[in-house]
């Protein structure tokens, strides 16, 4: 009796799910992007913003025609994804003193209710108000990594990590790693302790290369954070980097329990039992989305670092499914049909470097947008900061006005006023890295006077991602 109540729910389910993307009542909206591009408090301020500020949103032409009634969390469709922690983040946002959201570790979801008066359309006729579904996912960074190595092999995909063996080079890890691997006999009977002890020394290389070097590139995504993989054994393998191409043939004709077939087995399992679940459970679900990228902090971090985030945002890039979506599509085959790629942290610049800053996300994207518009999709550039955690002014000195930015310092709270320096409009070559020093600072979230936070074009953000949905 319980398995037919429960298939009798989830084909409920299904069915609620399917008259809403019929109706075009439903938008499942992904918030993505790299390590620190401050996805969770992206959300946290998109569910503030409309819940609590929508008539601050003028160039949200729903709120700005006072045609939107009101706006409300309610009940998530998917009961087997963790809720988005909304009031954990505003707590930490309204603490004394005031903490950015603790960093996106799993999948999360929340559904919001848009409810509005319609002007188009037989719904306008039929109806003297109308609700939208807003569904937005937030997941880690760190996943999206992954999802390249669907179109890999084993091989394949240590030649890709052997050829960027120069970044792996600059961490002190690197030679404790590769001294591991090259004492193995590929062609030997694998023992479980030794592929768990260098599969932990390729960890602890990631880590380190992420965390204390400021790359972003990192694969095995779930290694930087494994969750409930950790330990698993599905976890413990490695590329096979220095590894001939000589011993990769030999070591191809070896027994089923070889360290290489156990090692190809592993990731094998890996692609087809965490990747591809993601993928094509989640992944192939959203209907639109945004990237978020950090380029302040890509360029505070070098030249390497900053052309690893280019290089890691288009591979991602290309495991999206674009094109437009109509009613079929919608229902059995949904398509990403509007991508906004938004450079979070504009408050951080003065006001005068804005136009700089977006410019140069722009060419860092050109090949990832071209991709999207091929297949018919609708892509955006913006400049946001989705919590404002400064004040932009303008001192006099010798040379005459300058703009200047005045926040908190990130680590000791402590007010400064200062101008950042120039962001450049194109990807910086050698000569530019080399005689410029980037030091964009980190502000400390703003300190509350109420709930509500300022922004900086969020409602710009909201009429490209909702706007079409809301007349």
């Amino acid at each position: 009796m319980v398995n037919v109540r429960q298939s009798w729910s989830r084909l409920q389910h299904h069915a609620q799910q399917v008259a809403l993307r019929a109706g075009d009542r439903h938008i499942r909206l992904a918030v993505t992007g790299l390590s620190g591009a401050g996805k969770t408090a992206f959300v946290t301020a998109l569910v503030n913003q409309l819940t609590l500020g929508y008539d601050k949103l003028p160039l949200f032409s729903v709120a700005r025609e006072q045609r939107l009634i009101g706006v409300k969390r309610v009940m998530q469709p998917d009961l087997n994804i963790a809720s988005f922690d909304y009031q954990g983040g505003i707590a930490q946002l309204t603490a004394e003193p005031p903490k950015w959201p603790s960093s996106t570790r799993n999948i999360s979801e929340l559904r919001l209710a848009l409810r509005y008066l319609p002007t188009k359309g037989l719904r306008a006729k039929l109806v003297d108000s109308a609700t939208l579904y807003l569904d937005i996912i937030d997941y880690p960074g760190e996943w999206l990594l992954d999802l390249p190595m669907l179109q890999l092999d084993f091989v394949q995909w240590s030649t890709q990590v052997n050829a960027a063996a120069t970044k792996y080079q600059s961490s002190d890890k690197y030679d404790d790693f590769i001294n591991s691997v090259n004492q193995l006999r590929l062609t030997d009977v694998a023992d479980e302790q030794v592929l768990a002890d260098i599969s932990k020394r390729y960890q602890a290389l990631l880590l380190d290369l992420v965390h204390q070097h400021g790359f972003y590139q990192a694969q095995p995504g779930r290694m930087l954070l494994p969750g409930e993989l950790d330990g698993a054994p599905i976890l413990s393998f490695f590329p096979l980097m220095t590894v001939s191409e000589q011993q990769i043939i030999e070591a191809s004709k070896a027994d089923k329990n070889s360290y290489f077939k156990v090692l190809q087995h592993r990731y094998q399992e890996y692609v087809q039992q965490v990747v591809k679940p993601f993928y094509r459970d989640h992944f192939c679900h959203f209907d639109r989305q945004v990237v978020l990228v950090d380029c302040l902090g890509g360029l505070n971090r070098g030249k390497d670092q900053f052309m690893d985030m280019t290089s890691a945002l288009e591979h991602i890039l290309e495991s999206f499914q674009f094109g437009q979506n109509n009613l079929l599509k919608r229902l059995f085959s949904p398509k990403i049909d509007k991508l906004l790629f938004a450079a979070s942290k504009v408050d951080h610049i003065s006001r005068d470097q804005q136009a700089n800053l977006l410019q140069l996300l722009g060419n860092m994207l050109k090949a990832g947008q071209q991709h999207a518009r091929f297949d018919g999709c609708v892509v955006e550039t913006m400049a946001i900061s989705a919590i404002k955690a400064s004040r932009h002014g303008t001192v006099n000195t010798a040379s005459g006005p300058c703009e200047v930015v005045q926040g908190r310092v990130l680590d000791s709270g402590r007010p400064v006023t200062i101008f950042p320096g120039e962001v450049p409009t194109h990807l910086p070559d050698t000569s530019f890295w080399q005689g410029q020093g980037f030091d964009f600072p980190s502000f400390a979230p703003p300190i509350a006077t109420n709930q509500l936070f300022g922004q900086i074009r969020m409602d710009h953000l909201l009429e490209f991602i909702l706007g079409d949905k809301l007349l």
